[in-house]
């Protein structure tokens, strides 16, 4: 396996202790302060953040002044406003569900939203036919949520 690949690996695995890490604070948050304050705040909290960062980067020539330009900032914008609908519903739901079975349902939505990606071709790189090995894959990814959930 390319070194290139591995360091990928690493990377992606590392976002994902991330995301459980981030999820675990979301589900604090709402259930101090409620989902939608939750959202809210923590977007607002990490864009003050990515603003800062920002601008020290785009004096240091790390990011070209000139970047957002044609269709960037309606997808930037579009992105921002899925982050906020993302917080909000893992402050939402991971009080009500539990953080396995929450984070378990958010890894099935992305792998539907990906196969489709994948099959459609849009994400930019060759099309992966959609075959019954990925909706079987789909369906195990749903049950082994299923059987995460908590039985009250």
């Amino acid at each position: 396996m390319p070194k290139e690949m591995i360091v990928a690996l690493a990377v992606a695995a590392g976002s994902g202790i991330a995301i459980g890490l981030q999820s675990t604070l979301n589900n604090w948050a709402g259930r101090l302060v409620g989902s939608t304050s939750t959202g809210l705040l923590v977007n607002f909290a990490g864009g003050a953040v990515a603003g800062v960062i920002l601008l020290w980067t785009s004096r240091q020539g790390v990011v070209q002044r000139g970047a957002l330009q044609g269709a960037t900032p309606l997808i930037i914008l579009a992105s921002g406003v899925l982050g906020i609908a993302i917080i909000t519903g893992l402050a939402y739901s991971l009080p009500r569900v539990g953080i396995a079975v929450g984070l378990s349902a958010i890894i099935l939505g992305q792998m539907v939203v990906a196969v489709a990606v994948d099959s459609l071709g849009w994400g930019g790189g060759e099309t992966i036919p959609l075959s019954a090995a990925r909706i079987v894959g789909l369906v195990l990814l749903l049950l082994g949520t299923w059987f995460l959930l908590p039985r009250r």
